[in-house]
């Protein structure tokens, strides 16, 4: 018995260091986003202000911010952590 509760603390464990890891990398993803827009900003301000392509970068890019951002903080029923656990008790036969 002792045992099965160590392995449960030890599961609990690695899938909030796996939850943390992501939310990091959630908060890499922004900060990169967020310089390289800036930066992509002003040398279209400097360089070529008639047309305002940089914001076409931020459009593209700031999409795939959001579903990240939508992912890590489980807003996507399939894709959230439920859904996960489904998979692998449908891939194991059995629940956990």
């Amino acid at each position: 018995m002792n045992e099965t509760i160590q392995q449960r603390v030890s599961a609990d464990e690695a899938l909030a260091l796996a939850h943390v890891r992501k939310l990091k990398g959630f908060y890499i993803h922004l900060a990169q986003y967020g310089i390289v827009i800036a930066v992509l900003t002003i040398v279209n301000l400097l360089t070529w202000h008639r047309y305002f392509w940089a914001g076409w970068v931020a459009l593209g890019w700031g999409i795939g911010v959001l579903f990240h951002g939508l992912r890590v903080f489980d807003k996507i029923p399939f894709l959230n952590g439920e859904w996960e656990r489904r998979q692998v008790e449908k891939y194991l036969g059995r629940k956990i």
